[in-house]
């Protein structure tokens, strides 16, 4: 799914769809996209045997692509629907979902978080897609996605600035891997030609080129994703030191990416932009997590509009944008759901959490 941000009516363009934490497997890679977005939720006792009970079951709208572009548009705006300072912020998606109930209401799901939905497409015969998120008690979950028509967006669709957001050149454009990849790497090469920043998802993880991540504005990891694109050896255990990530981060750094942030659950985030300089954003203490689901993708939402508006005012500082997207996700986990459990900016609070700096190991 693919979102654009309108910051002073230029968009902000995120490519997205919905597996959190997802690695595509291999034998999968000719399949149709893996996007999710009316998501099968089931809560239960416990994950590994073979068989389950579920205890609760919902249906519930969600996707990658969804979730950062409401949680872009709810956290550049106050859900008091007062006049604020930041509305001048606009959502753009482009996508295609099946010709079904489902996407008919996802399309009306956007809409009344006034995402504009213009550029997304219909795909007769095909359904939307599906994901099967299993939610422990203790708010973790798996997922089991059925593919969506989110493989009909082709790169030959993007080979112009002009084709990207309806004829206006964005401010940023997010992406994830999971649309075809040639249509990702497409889009970057179209984006970075046009000096168009792009940040990038990349889940599901799936091994990219070099040139891939060279002149990439922004690149936002989860621990996996990040062991999985580097050659770093760093252990994913809880007792892994933070500062070990610094290694992850450098390396993508010396592929000339030009800001890194690696999301650590409840350790918080490793971000940095300069070699051997990296820094540590806390977590935010005593947090109720309920469901884990959309944290990500509020993250990226929450992070790329820090950007947008710095971008245009000047002074843009990583950390704030790290905590600030910290403090967003950490709402999130507050409540069952993708869309639904997204916070609007008034209800994320202001005080920012902790951060401090970490010397990175080589």
């Amino acid at each position: 799914m693919q979102t654009a941000i309108f910051k002073s009516f230029k968009p902000v363009i995120l490519l997205a769809n919905d597996v959190e934490n997802g690695v595509q497997d291999p034998k999968d890679m000719s399949k149709p996209d893996l996007l999710k977005n009316e998501l099968l939720q089931k809560h239960i006792e416990e994950l590994g045997r073979k068989s389950e009970e579920a205890r609760v079951s919902a249906n519930i709208l969600g996707g990658k692509g969804a979730n950062a572009a409401v949680a872009a548009y709810r956290l550049s705006h106050s859900n008091s629907k007062l006049d604020n300072e930041d509305n001048n912020i606009q959502v753009q998606m482009t996508s295609a979902v099946g010709d079904d109930v489902f996407g008919e209401s996802l399309i009306s799901k956007l809409e009344e978080n006034n995402i504009d939905v213009c550029k997304v497409r219909r795909v007769k015969g095909k359904p939307t897609g599906v994901a099967i998120i299993i939610v422990t008690d203790f708010g973790e979950n798996r997922i089991l996605v059925y593919p969506g028509p989110n493989y009909e967006l082709m790169p030959e669709e993007f080979l112009r600035w002009e084709d990207i957001a309806g004829g206006v050149k964005p401010d940023l454009m997010i992406m994830q891997l999971e649309i075809r990849l040639e249509t990702v790497e497409q889009l970057l090469r179209t984006a970075k030609s046009n000096g168009i920043d792009v940040l990038l998802n990349p889940a599901p993880a799936s091994f990219l080129v070099d040139e891939t991540y060279q002149g990439l504005t922004h690149l936002i990891v989860n621990e996996t994703e990040a062991a999985i694109l580097t050659t770093a050896a760093v252990s994913l255990n809880e007792d892994t030191p933070v500062e070990e990530w610094g290694k992850v981060a450098d390396e993508f750094l010396e592929k000339r990416v030009k800001n890194v942030v690696i999301t650590l659950g409840a350790k918080g985030a490793y971000y940095s932009n300069r070699r051997g300089q990296g820094h540590h954003a806390k977590a935010v203490p005593d947090v109720e997590v309920v469901d884990t689901t959309g944290a990500g993708d509020t993250f990226v939402g929450a992070y790329a509009v820090e950007f947008v508006k710095k971008k245009h005012r000047g002074g843009w500082d990583i950390k704030e944008a790290v905590e600030f997207a910290c403090k967003a996700s950490a709402r999130t986990m507050e409540k069952v759901g993708a869309l639904e459990s997204i916070p609007w900016l008034d209800e994320v609070g202001p005080d920012p959490v902790g951060s401090g700096p970490v010397r990175a190991t080589n």
